[in-house]
């Protein structure tokens, strides 16, 4: 498991736990315009956090799924 720390999400300093994880696969998304050309898009995960409740639990949303923030960055690429 990972360490719990403090983040802040949308201006909030929010509890959460951060997950340790393995890439398993990253593919990149294709996309033809319709003016021919081709995009490129992968979006790549750097953290991943489980938002904890005031007793330190994992929070779950209204539909009660876990409350998860991500941490990524993506790469865009044109090819004519």
């Amino acid at each position: 498991m990972g360490r719990k720390t403090q983040i802040r999400v949308s201006g909030n300093l929010v509890d959460v736990l951060e997950q340790d994880f393995e890439i398993v696969r990253e593919e990149w998304n294709e996309y033809r315009l319709l003016d021919g050309g081709t995009i490129r898009v992968k979006t790549t995960v750097q953290r991943i956090f489980r938002a904890l409740d005031e007793q330190g639990r994992p929070k779950l949303t209204a539909d009660g799924d876990p409350e998860v923030v991500v941490r990524h960055s993506t790469q865009v690429v044109a090819i004519e």
